[in-house]
Order: structure tokens, then C-alpha cells, then sequence
């Protein structure tokens, strides 16, 4: 791997944060995560750095990195695939500030939320791990504020994360993940799992007895470029490493990761029992979707859009439910390795 770019001498300078953003093609979407960097309340670029990893990419992103080399701290640099975990692992090997701020290539950062992490940092309000929400901004698209809607509803498996209730107890994810340099060092980062690389980390981390904790404030703005193939095929994967991660830390485990399947299976049977002529389940059912109807109207003030969320919702716990089930059998029944059961969740790393 070796620095393309890197118009900011800061070897030798010791900085609080460093900017960790894995980028697999799609230069539009970067540029646009850069546009938020350079809008931002504060002008003062002193105090961060920016490390942009190409991983690998077809498609080449130098002509949009270069459109910012005079506005903004960016080194960057180019390796081939290995995947989001390897690539952030590379950049905080170089990185040279006390915090480390991972985010996602598709996210936008809200124009005030540098001058709130530097507030956090000086009022001693940043632990060792740490995180803030995603959401979904006015100018999205239709499809995307639905698929917001399911991904952190209170009534949905949204409910699990990103609320103050676990504010002691927070599983950051790697679209908006706030990391001292101390935990990278005693823990190697992440692993070459995927999805399911954040979580791991975080796990691994608790284990060594350091914290995480929620930032209400530090939100980010979440695009989530997927159609609904691709949501499917995601949420297929988040129940199969689902599983790999209630089989490598059962202590972190729970009932609420088991919600999906017993969601699913409930509604094959209010289905059957319904054509039987006894509907009382499907309509408890019914009272639910309802309720989360609601929620989603309140949140969106769109019906169409609260109504294809509610469908969304539908593909979510269906699609987690049949990978969740999936790994279960051939890990968990069969015994497995999950390498072997599931090789596609693996990236093998090159050197």
C-alpha cells in the first residue's frame, strides 16, 4: 500500500482526531462526503486529518481528491481489496490522532458536527469507544428515508441501537464510530469479517474491559444506496454474521437477536392459522403493524412513505430471518467453521 496522495505534511504532528473513511469506488458519493467536511461550521482544519483508503477501486477517485487538496487535510492512499475492516486497519496504522472517527463513504456529516466533537472532546465527554445515529436527510430519496425509518425505529430492531436507553452499554457502528488510539492498539482493530466487523471489534474491546457509550449529538447523515435487492441480500447477511457472532460471544447475546426468526415463523403461522379460520394471531399482527405505522408517519409526515417502510420491514425481518436460520443450521447444528459454512462473509487478506 502506498500514499498516492498527501498534500499535508503531518508525519511527525500530533493530532486529536483522524478522519477513517474505506472507499470501494463511487467518486460521486465521495466528493459529496467531502463537500459536508468543507461546509462544516468551523474553518479550522488544525486539530484533524482526513485518511481516504482506496480499496481497490475500478473506478479512480484521485481527480476528486485532488478538487479539495487545498481546503482540506487528506492523505490518500491505495491498496488492493481486502476489504472495509483491512482498509481501516491500514489508516489508523498511520493516523496520528488521539481519536480515531470512522465513517462510511455514503454518509454526510451535518454542518455542525466538527465543532460538536471537538466541544465532546474538551469537556472530557469521549470514552474509549463511542458513536453516534444515522439519519435520514430531507433531500434523500423516497426509498432511502423508508429505508431509515426501519433501520432505527423504536419499534422495529432499530429499537436496539442508537437510543439513549443503552447509552452504557453501545454497539457503535463503522458508518459513525469514535475509537481512542489506546483500544486499536490492544485489540489489532478489525477483523476480516463482513458485515459484522464493527460489532466483533466492539465485543472484543469490552472484553479487554474497555467502554462504549452513545453521542446523541454526533449524528450522520446515512444515504444507504441500495435498492431492494440489495436491502434483502444485507439484511440476509446481518442474520447469518448474526449468528457467528452469538456462537463467538455468547456473553454478548440476547433474545432480542432471535426477534426476526420468531417474528417470521410467528407470521407463516397467523398466515395458516388465518386461512384455517382462525385469525386471532394475525390480527394481534395487524395491531402491530399499526402501531408501527403510526410511528412511521409521525416520523416521516408521508404516508407513502411510512407505507413502503412498513413493506420495507417485511423484507428486513424475512431476509435476517432466513440468513439467521441458514447459519444456524450449518453452524450451530452441523458444526461448521463459519469460514468454511460461509466464505462469503470472509475477506482473505493480501499483503
Amino acid at each position: 500500500m502506498e500514499p498516492i496522495f498527501d498534500n499535508f505534511a503531518l508525519k511527525l504532528k500530533i493530532l486529536k482526531f483522524s478522519f477513517i473513511i474505506p472507499v470501494y469506488n463511487r467518486p460521486e458519493e465521495l466528493k459529496e462526503l467531502l463537500d459536508s467536511f468543507v461546509n462544516q461550521d468551523i474553518d479550522d482544519t488544525s486539530f484533524y486529518e482526513i485518511i481516504i483508503v482506496d480499496d481497490g477501486s475500478h473506478e479512480d477517485l484521485r481527480p476528486v481528491i485532488e478538487q479539495y487538496s487545498d481546503r482540506l487535510p487528506i492523505h490518500y492512499l491505495r491498496k488492493k481489496n481486502t476489504g472495509p475492516g483491512d482498509s481501516r486497519n491500514r489508516a489508523m496504522e498511520i493516523a496520528h490522532g488521539e481519536y480515531f472517527i470512522i465513517l462510511d463513504s455514503d454518509v454526510l456529516l451535518p454542518a455542525r458536527y466538527l465543532s460538536r466533537l471537538r466541544r465532546a472532546e474538551q469537556k472530557g465527554m469521549l470514552t474509549d469507544m463511542g458513536g453516534g445515529a444515522d439519519a435520514a436527510h430531507p433531500e434523500f430519496s423516497d426509498f432511502q428515508k423508508a429505508v431509515d425509518s426501519v433501520m432505527t425505529s423504536y419499534l422495529t430492531t432499530g429499537g436496539i441501537r442508537g437510543k439513549k436507553t443503552n447509552i452504557s452499554r453501545y454497539v457503535p457502528r463503522s458508518f459513525n464510530m469514535i475509537v481512542h488510539r489506546k483500544v486499536f492498539e490492544e485489540t489489532g482493530g478489525f477483523s476480516n469479517m463482513h458485515p459484522g466487523e464493527d460489532p466483533e471489534w466492539v465485543y472484543r474491546a469490552w472484553n479487554k474491559g474497555f467502554k462504549s457509550v452513545f453521542y446523541p449529538e454526533l449524528f450522520v447523515y446515512h444515504k444507504r444506496r441500495i435498492n431492494l435487492k440489495k436491502f434483502f441480500d444485507q439484511m440476509k447477511k446481518f442474520g447469518m454474521s448474526r449468528v457467528i457472532l452469538l456462537d463467538r460471544f455468547p456473553q454478548y447475546g440476547g433474545a432480542m437477536y432471535y426477534f426476526p426468526l420468531i417474528y417470521s415463523a410467528g407470521l407463516i403461522l397467523a398466515l395458516l392459522l388465518a386461512l384455517a379460520g382462525r385469525p386471532f394471531l394475525l390480527i394481534l399482527y395487524a395491531v402491530y403493524w399499526l402501531m408501527i405505522l403510526i410511528e412511521f408517519l409521525l416520523r416521516t409526515k408521508s404516508p407513502k412513505i411510512s407505507l413502503l417502510a412498513l413493506f420495507l420491514y417485511q423484507i428486513q425481518m424475512g431476509a435476517y430471518a432466513y440468513g439467521f436460520l441458514n447459519a444456524f443450521i450449518k453452524i450451530r447444528m452441523r458444526g461448521k467453521k463459519p469460514e468454511d459454512a460461509f466464505p462469503q462473509l470472509f475477506f482473505k487478506l493480501k499483503n
